[in-house]
Formats: structure tokens, C-alpha cells, sequence
């Protein structure tokens, strides 16, 4: 049996017995008056009232209960920081940890800190207690419907973040926990209808006044299930059949923590898996993973001849270039494959996702020359603003930007204009988060990711345009976290 540390083979978690049977909606008559504002409940909801029904233990405890595992949420989330530990330090015996040579999160290189600060939360006897600076409290709850894939196998991701009291105060003890459910479609392939009654639970709390009843809706969507839907709380939603062999993309979902407890500040990623204990039960457990989309800095560097540094350049150049030079802010995308992303993404330091820095050196010889080739070879960026052209250091920009530390903290890489060439402009966050401790939100968010969600669940509602809507959804089956 391979060990604990590693990716395990996928088992199969038990759904639950009252599981809802199937019931497609009739086909969306159009309504091209149905509009959803930026700033409503359907995308993004902070009443501390409707909050105080999503603890962290209790979306453990419903994942626990439908895993059919002996175990506790502190247990579960113990474990999730036990990882950053040593072996030799390791609370937990059978717990994968950052030095483990089969952990998945590491495979493609050893981990930066190994211990990071936040391992000593595996030891907190404060985690589940109110006030405890080591508790975690929901600060907002999150629809992220415009990530559904065009394949249809998924309608989007509904997520909960959760951050750490001590950050309230602290500016130096900051840790959250962001739980980004892929809600598997019923039918596996029908996004028009099969998504809707998720699409249209959303979208009924756009202009709900009543704190009471926007609560009630959000725990049927999140702990029942809507019409002919598991509920976005379940096992199977966090990572459970995804390993690290999936196609490039193919989410279904995660669980990342985004961490100060020391300098840097990084992002991490984990997946949730019911693995064999040794015995007839099973175990639960947080397994770390490379963070998707994060690309080692060091590949980017053409002095760097391995199989892998070739390999990456190669593939950059060809599949991410065009993606990468789009004119619009949400077109701009890049497909990083398994085998090249790293177990952190690290917002400062040697190995933070400054990808120019890596890639431009000695004109001629450096991959900036060969991504300058590319834009010239492909026509690129011909019709860019005057003054603003899409340069080799702008492609880079914008690969830094789609990394978790590159989208969080964008000022440190691109600079306080936040250039991204060609007339884009990367919006600015609040330091190294989007969302704070208090609920606050980033102007990136305000301005720009919240009325594109906007835009995109109110052409899917509307339901007048299939070719919009589809064009809205992220290509086939390559949907990545965002």
C-alpha cells in the first residue's frame, strides 16, 4: 500500500442514503430583464448573521459524517498543519509531512520551509474555542459559478473562507482557510439546464432583504443539496477523486491555506481523502498537493538545460503564449502541467513566482528572447495602445498573475502600476489577500472579479444566448482554481 505521504488511489465515498434522485429542470425560457448586481448576495455573502451558521465545525463535521470515518475536526484540521512539520516533529505519526520524500506537494522539488511557523497549530488546544487566537472564523461565503467548465462536468465552486483571529489583531499571525467545493453536475455534461436550480439558488438571493432567509437558502445549497444536487458540503467536493495524474485542470475542488504566520507570506494547497488505515476502516485526512497553476521560478531561467526546464519552456511557448497575450483580463489564461508547479506559491524571496526576473537576462540568449520571437512569429499584440506594447516582460507579468501569490499580492511583482502591457492592468488587493479578516474587500474584487461574476451568472439566467453563456464558462475541461 503506498504510503500515507503521497497521492492515493481514488476510493469511493459513500454518498448519503437520502441522497436526492435526479430531476433535470424544463428547458430556461428567456428573460433578458434578469440582471444580477456586482455587489448583491448572489456572489458574495459577509452578514455575520448568515455566517454564524457556516462554523468550521460544523462543515467538518458533515464531512466526517458523510465520509463515514471515525474521526473530529480538530483531528482533521490538526493533521492539515501537521504537514508543514518535519517528520522528526511531526504530531502525528501517519501524517504526511513536509520532508517525506513521496509527498505529492513536493515531488517536483523539496519544500522551502520545512518547518514553517504554522506547524505549531497542530499542537493548538485553541482551534474550535471562540476568541482563541488560534480559532478560525467564517468571513465570507463565495460563489464562484463562473467557473463551471463548458465540458459541464462540474457548476462551479462554492467556497467558505475562513480566517484566523489572531489576524484580527496581528498582522504577523495571519492564516486562512479557503474550502473551494467543485459541485459535480448530475448529468455530467449539460450545463444549460442541468446547473440551473445551483445557478438559480444564487441568483434568488440577489435581492433577498431578509438576513434570515438568505441564511436558510444558503444552508440548503451548502449542507442538503438543491433540486437533484449533492450538497456542496461533501467529501467528494474537496479534492476526494482528484489526484495529481487528472488532466491539466480538471477541478474537482480543494481546500488552500494562505499563510503569515512567518516571512513569506505562501499560499498552499490540499486535498481531501478516505484512505485504508491499515484495518476495515477508513481514515480522513488533508493530503498536501502542488499548488496548480504555480510553475517553479527556476524553469523560466534558459540556463536551466534539464529535461523538465526544456519541457516547460517548450510548452509555455506553444499552449500558454496565445492564451497568455488575450486583450481581455479574463481571457488571459495559462495551462501549467502537473509536473511543473511547486508545493507552495511564495510571495517574496528566491523562489517567488517572479517569473521575469528568471526569464530576462542576456538579450539573445535569454527565454525572453525566445518569447519575443513567439509574439512576432504568432502576429501578437498588433493592434496594443500606443506606448503600451505586449512585450516579453508583459507575458511574464501576466503568468505571475495568475499564480496564487502573483493574484494576491500583484504589487509585488509587476510593480505599483500594475502593468500587465497592451492596455491591461492587473487591479490592486489589499496587501496579500482580496478578502480580509473583516469581511473587507480588495478593489480587485469591488471593481473588476465581482462584475465579471456578475456578468456571467446574469447571461447564464437569462438564459436568451447559449453561445454567450458558454463562451463566458471556462474552456472544455480546463477550469482551474482562481
Amino acid at each position: 500500500m503506498p504510503s500515507s505521504s503521497g497521492e492515493q488511489p481514488d476510493l469511493p465515498i459513500p454518498d448519503p442514503p437520502d441522497e436526492p434522485p435526479v430531476d433535470y429542470p424544463d428547458v430556461p425560457v428567456c428573460n433578458a430583464d434578469i440582471s444580477i448586481a456586482a455587489d448583491s448576495r448572489a456572489l458574495m455573502v459577509r452578514d455575520p448573521a448568515v455566517l454564524a451558521r457556516f462554523s468550521l465545525d460544523r462543515v467538518l463535521n458533515q464531512i466526517i459524517t458523510l465520509a463515514v470515518v471515525q474521526t473530529t475536526p480538530e483531528d482533521l484540521v490538526k493533521r492539515l498543519f501537521d504537514a508543514q512539520n518535519p517528520a522528526a516533529e511531526g504530531v502525528f505519526s501517519d501524517n504526511p509531512h513536509c520532508d517525506d520524500p513521496d509527498n505529492a506537494a513536493f515531488k517536483n522539488g523539496a519544500a522551502l520551509f520545512c518547518p514553517r511557523a504554522e506547524g505549531a497549530l497542530a499542537s493548538s488546544p485553541g482551534l474550535f474555542e471562540a476568541g482563541h487566537p488560534d480559532s478560525f472564523e467564517p468571513v465570507a461565503i463565495i460563489n464562484r459559478f463562473d467557473l463551471t467548465p463548458t465540458s459541464g462536468s462540474n457548476c462551479g465552486e462554492h467556497r467558505i473562507v475562513y480566517a484566523k483571529t489572531s489576524g484580527r489583531t496581528d498582522p504577523a499571525n495571519r492564516v486562512f482557510l479557503i474550502f473551494e467545493a467543485a459541485l459535480p453536475n448530475p448529468s455530467g455534461f449539460d450545463v444549460i439546464t442541468a446547473c440551473r436550480p445551483v445557478a438559480e439558488a444564487w441568483g434568488s438571493l440577489a435581492t433577498e432583504t431578509d438576513v434570515e432567509t438568505v441564511a436558510d437558502k444558503l444552508e440548503e445549497l451548502f449542507f442538503t443539496g438543491v433540486q437533484g444536487f449533492l450538497p456542496v458540503v461533501h467529501p467528494n467536493n474537496y479534492g476526494a477523486i482528484s489526484n495529481e495524474n487528472d488532466a491539466y485542470g480538471s477541478s474537482h475542488g480543494q481546500v488552500r491555506v494562505s499563510q503569515q504566520m512567518q516571512v513569506p507570506w505562501e499560499m498552499r494547497e490540499y486535498h481531501l481523502k478516505r484512505l485504508p488505515d491499515g484495518s476495515t476502516a477508513f481514515k480522513l485526512t488533508f493530503q498536501p498537493v502542488t499548488v496548480k497553476n504555480n510553475p517553479l521560478p527556476e524553469l523560466f531561467d534558459r540556463a536551466n538545460e534539464s529535461e523538465t526546464a526544456v519541457s516547460f519552456r517548450s510548452e509555455f511557448v506553444d499552449l500558454s503564449l496565445w492564451e497568455l497575450a488575450q486583450k481581455e483580463l479574463p481571457r488571459v489564461r495559462m495551462q501549467t502541467g502537473k509536473h511543473f508547479n511547486m508545493g507552495e506559491s511564495v510571495v517574496s524571496g528566491e523562489a517567488s513566482v517572479d517569473y521575469a526576473s528568471r526569464a530576462i537576462g542576456v538579450a539573445g540568449s535569454d527565454f525572453a528572447t525566445e518569447i519575443q520571437d513567439a509574439i512576432a512569429y504568432h502576429g501578437l499584440g498588433k493592434d496594443c495602445p500606443p506606448g503600451d506594447p505586449l512585450t516579453p516582460e508583459a507575458v511574464l507579468h501576466r503568468a505571475t498573475s495568475l499564480t496564487c501569490a502573483g493574484c494576491h499580492a500583484p504589487q509585488r511583482f509587476l510593480g505599483p502600476e500594475r502593468s500587465l502591457g497592451c492596455g491591461l492592468t492587473f487591479p490592486s488587493t489589499l496587501g496579500e489577500v482580496h478578502i480580509d479578516e473583516n469581511g473587507t474587500l480588495s478593489e480587485a474584487l469591488t471593481d473588476v472579479f465581482l462584475p465579471r461574476r456578475a456578468e456571467v451568472l446574469s447571461t447564464y439566467l437569462q438564459a436568451c444566448d447559449v453561445g454567450a453563456i458558454m463562451n463566458n464558462l471556462e474552456p472544455g475541461n480546463s477550469a482551474i482554481p482562481k
